[in-house]
């Protein structure tokens, strides 16, 4: 994809107006194909250069997390808050490091980076009227190239928009206003029936964590956010006992709502035998995503100019075509005549037929249209 097309999307999506936290799981993907990477995070930062939230595409497990912010986090040997603040200090806000040869022989390196093939990372600041607001990271793993002057530059193009996107105001959306679609995103966990994690992966653990918390930071990182996740497995299961048991008809289905989104939790039993005591039950978790924000992304599968685009982003918004109209600068008869165009391209003939068209999960690999 042509790297004008993936900063239009990310220019639309941190123009939304949702809060910056239900960004973040389309937004890191988009800035690795933009500057092409393993894993992404992004990290909100006070004043201080206090870490107070994280979300990443990966995490270190719990226990690894405990033990960064209990000996790294604040260390002389990797303190976050130092490093922070000196890579604010950059005129650009966008710089890069490779792991060299003696940080390699470090505890942090081998215990926490390497475990996250964080070799090379591109650090990116994001800043609001001149404040630091948060720091974006884009991973490498060791046998890959180190980021180049280009990549920093390609990043640095679109920092603007992430800061729009991170800063918000009081006239944003907020989560409990949004419509939220089923994402691709899911993963399954095993437990017994006491809800006791039996087999879970790395991304099934991850979204546990994100469906039971909103804040990931030194001080939440407790055995209270290990609690709220055990808390809601152990509730799933019971459910499913109780399916069992005749009290409840359907499998249990359970939604927890977070700053990172919607998820919903569908436990189902793994064995014939589900009396057994040493039954085994399948937790299912999957991310929802805000149903514009999925717009945005499946705009992408389109061939669709960049102001047909536009106008199917406010179509899908709700906005009529004197309000299309004045955003764009553009007359009432201007907007009539690309809305057309838009439907001749998309074989629709209404507004909700556009929408369903664009949002509609392609059946075969060829874009639609």
């Amino acid at each position: 994809m042509k790297q004008s097309s993936v900063r239009a999307r990310i220019r639309q999506l941190c123009c939304l107006g949702i809060p910056g936290e239900l960004l973040m799981a389309s937004l890191l993907p988009l800035l690795r194909e933009l500057v092409p990477s393993d894993s992404a995070a992004f990290f909100w930062v006070d004043s201080r250069g206090e870490m107070q939230n994280l979300y990443a595409e990966r995490l270190l497990p719990a226990e690894m997390m405990s033990l960064y912010f209990e000996r790294y986090y604040e260390g002389q040997e990797a303190s976050f808050r130092k490093s922070f603040l000196e890579r604010a200090a950059s005129p650009d806000g966008v710089v890069s490091t490779s792991a060299d040869t003696e940080l390699r022989k470090t505890a942090y390196y081998n215990e926490i980076l390497k475990r996250l093939d964080a070799h090379h990372v591109l650090y990116g600041i994001v800043r609001e009227q001149g404040a630091a607001l948060g720091q974006l990271s884009l991973y490498r793993p060791l046998d890959a190239p180190a980021f180049t002057p280009r990549e920093r530059a390609d990043l640095a193009s679109v920092m603007r928009y992430i800061a729009h996107g991170i800063a918000g105001d009081e006239t944003r959306h907020h989560g409990s206003t949004l419509t939220f679609e089923d994402s691709d995103e899911e993963a399954m966990l095993v437990t017994d029936r006491g809800g006791a994690i039996r087999h879970g992966s790395e991304k099934a653990r991850r979204l546990l964590l994100l469906a039971t918390t909103s804040d990931i930071n030194p001080a939440s990182l407790k055995a209270a956010v290990n609690e709220r996740a055990a808390q809601a497995l152990r509730t799933v299961a019971s459910r499913l006992d109780a399916v069992a048991l005749g009290d409840e008809p359907l499998p249990p289905a359970m939604s927890f709502d977070t700053k990172w989104g919607r998820y919903l939790m569908r436990a189902y039993w793994l064995d014939d035998d589900y009396q057994a005591a040493d039954a085994l039950v399948g937790v299912r978790i999957q991310r929802q995503e805000p149903m514009i924000v999925r717009f945005v992304q499946a705009m992408g599968r389109l061939p669709l100019s960049p102001q047909q685009r536009e106008i199917a982003l406010m179509i899908a918004q709700g906005k009529s075509n004197q309000e299309i109209a004045e955003s764009l600068g553009v007359s009432g008869n201007t907007v009539a005549y690309h809305i057309k165009q838009l439907f001749l391209k998309l074989d629709v003939h209404d507004r909700a037929g556009a929408v369903e068209r664009i949002t509609a999960r392609p059946r075969t690999g060829k874009p639609a249209g």
